[in-house]
């Protein structure tokens, strides 16, 4: 298992080192170079050279991505220039980190506890109401927009029946747990909504071809009960390709809370990568972008040594 870890590990390097290239190539390529963009095109070259050799802009771009690469290691992206000026960047998304990654998570338990429930039981009951239920459902939730379901849900606990825990805001759950997951309720089941439908989908997907398998059809004939089957055989190997949905999820749910933290008025990464654009400061938006590379990258290794230990098989294969 360790020798399989350690590979895909291994493996991770590569593309975290060709999205850094990406990332350092799409804002220095950009016309007039990152000082232009930051400064805006009516500034005057004299300050535009000014700053590209305060910056150390004016070296060969191999040597810039070289010490960016250096220092990016060491977990140093610069200060910022006009989002928080003078402040590392580094501790500015460390600030922002705590909010993002409670909004995942509880985003994602939410949608699998909504998720799996609900695809069992459409497997089930294939072909009745509670399973056309569930596939109406599983398609709304996929259809509809983060955005528009959060704006829609302001305007009803906010504008409507005015509670205060709905206006926006974050309280850090070790200040005020009670005020947290008020906060972040309505934030949570934006996000959680669409991806539970997604699962739910893939989970009834998995379970009809499980059910449908011999053993299935064996356990039934030795008179074992169709409960037992179900939560104990069929459920546990119709989950196995489930946790690669759930897994790249987390990172999938990082990107979407761009645009509910936005809505909701959340301090997080989202928001910040928002502000960072706006205010064209390209230090944290290299940083955030690799960020958030990252989380995709190593929720991925997560799913594939969750898949070997639930299957040894492929990490026999993988050695």
């Amino acid at each position: 298992m360790f020798r399989f870890v350690l590979k895909r590990l291994l493996l991770s390097v590569p593309v975290l080192l060709g999205v850094s290239v990406v990332v350092f190539a799409l804002v220095h390529l950009a016309p007039g170079g990152p000082v232009r963009v930051m400064l805006g095109p009516l500034s005057s070259e004299e300050l535009v050279r000014q700053i590209r050799l305060e910056m150390g802009l004016n070296r060969p771009l191999y040597v810039q991505y070289g010490m960016w690469v250096f220092d990016a290691i060491q977990g140093d992206f610069g200060v910022s220039w006009t989002v928080k000026q003078g402040t590392p960047v580094t501790d500015i998304i460390v600030e922002r980190i705590p909010l993002t990654v409670e909004l995942s998570i509880l985003s994602m338990i939410t949608a699998v506890l909504i998720a799996i429930p609900a695809g069992i039981i459409s497997a089930v009951r294939k072909d009745k109401p509670a399973d056309h239920a569930a596939r109406i459902a599983a398609l709304s939730g996929i259809s509809i927009p983060d955005f528009w379901l959060g704006i829609i849900l302001i305007m009803i606990f906010a504008v409507q029946f005015s509670f205060p825990w709905a206006t926006g805001g974050w309280t850090p759950p070790w200040v005020d747990p009670v005020a947290n997951l008020q906060q972040l309720f309505l934030p949570v089941i934006t996000l959680g909504t669409a991806y539970s439908a997604l699962i739910a989908r893939m989970m009834r997907s998995e379970m009809l071809d499980t059910l449908s398998q011999d053993y299935v059809k064996t356990a039934r004939a030795m008179g074992i009960g169709a409960r037992e089957i179900v939560l104990k055989d069929a459920s546990k190997n119709a989950l196995i390709p489930v946790v690669t949905v759930i897994g790249v999820g987390l990172g999938q749910l990082m990107n979407g809370a761009i645009l509910t933290e936005t809505v909701f008025n959340l301090p997080g990464i989202g928001k910040l990568l928002i502000l960072a654009i706006d205010r064209r400061d390209y230090r944290i938006i290299q940083a955030l972008i690799l960020f958030i590379a990252s989380v995709f990258v190593f929720a991925n290794l997560a799913v594939d040594v969750l898949y070997a230990y639930l299957d040894p098989r492929i990490r026999h294969d993988g050695n």
